[in-house]
């Protein structure tokens, strides 16, 4: 079964994101792991396709869970 191209794209997407908080500079090192997480999560789910649903509904909620986390450590840092 072929990738999903939204979720791939998506995941690529937030990669990029991930990768801006790279810097070494940068005090928010938990914010690029949690979307690194995220990133593998989406990929996980991408490469399941609709073969295993419960699975893939799996990794795809707890890329949302690990995004909300994030984007909640990002406000408090901002």
């Amino acid at each position: 079964m072929p990738d999903d191209p939204g979720i791939t794209e998506l995941a690529d997407l937030l990669q990029e994101v991930a990768d801006g908080f790279a810097h070494p500079d940068d005090p928010r090192p938990t914010v690029r792991t949690e979307l690194t997480a995220v990133v593998e999560d989406l990929r996980a789910a991408a490469r399941l396709g609709g073969l295993l649903p419960a699975v893939t509904l799996w990794h795809l909620h707890r890329a949302v869970e690990q995004e909300r986390a994030a984007r909640e450590r990002l406000t408090l840092v901002v």
